[in-house]
């Protein structure tokens, strides 16, 4: 097959089968077979499984990035920054359902290979912080508003807000439900508030 493919779709639809099954439990002739793709063409563009990993980490991370940055932004119809927080919380679990509860790549992937591959970990690590870089802007914004507690600085509330989201996202996925992780992560922005 010497048709021309974008590298992109092609991480993008390997990435999802990854989500789905897991990287341990996927092979290369799966990832071929689903994207089109020869396995000789798989291996002279990415070299191995790993590097398709990272490569598409990296772009799922773009994306992701891109994604924050738009969905937090003053335009976004939310004139308060803690109601565009609760917004983009709200849409990522409302995702879950029609995604089949896929998650998150960043999370499925630290969750699965971060203790046991310290290059996937590293990589995985990298793009969680960036997603936390797009999120702190909003968190100190709402902080200056006085609708998040200034106790804190907004980088660690970014953290904690962007990890009680991955664990919820995690307890959601596996019980196939999103309605209780969204309510805890209201109750978390709630006891976050200012006294």
């Amino acid at each position: 097959m010497n048709k021309k493919h974008d590298h992109n779709k092609v991480l993008q639809a390997g990435l999802r089968l990854i989500c789905t099954k897991g990287y341990n439990s996927l092979g290369v002739e799966e990832i071929c077979k689903s994207t089109g793709i020869t396995k000789g063409t798989f291996y002279n563009t990415f070299k191995s499984k790993e590097i398709f990993l990272l490569k598409g980490l990296s772009l799922y991370g773009e994306i992701t990035v891109k994604r924050l940055s738009t969905q937090l932004s003053k335009e976004n119809n939310q004139p308060l920054a803690i109601d565009r927080l609760r917004y983009l919380y709200d849409s990522m679990f409302d995702a879950q359902p029609k995604n089949n509860f896929m998650g998150c790549m960043v999370n499925n992937i630290m969750s699965e290979l971060g203790s046991n591959n310290p290059t996937v970990g590293r990589a995985a690590s990298i793009e969680f912080n960036s997603f936390i870089e797009a999120i702190e802007p909003c968190v100190k914004e709402a902080q200056i508003e006085g609708d998040l507690t200034s106790s804190v600085d907004s980088k660690t509330l970014a953290q904690l807000l962007h990890s009680t989201f991955y664990g919820a996202l995690t307890r959601s996925k596996s019980l196939q439900d999103h309605k209780e992780a969204k309510l805890m992560m209201h109750t978390l922005l709630n006891t976050l508030k200012n006294k």
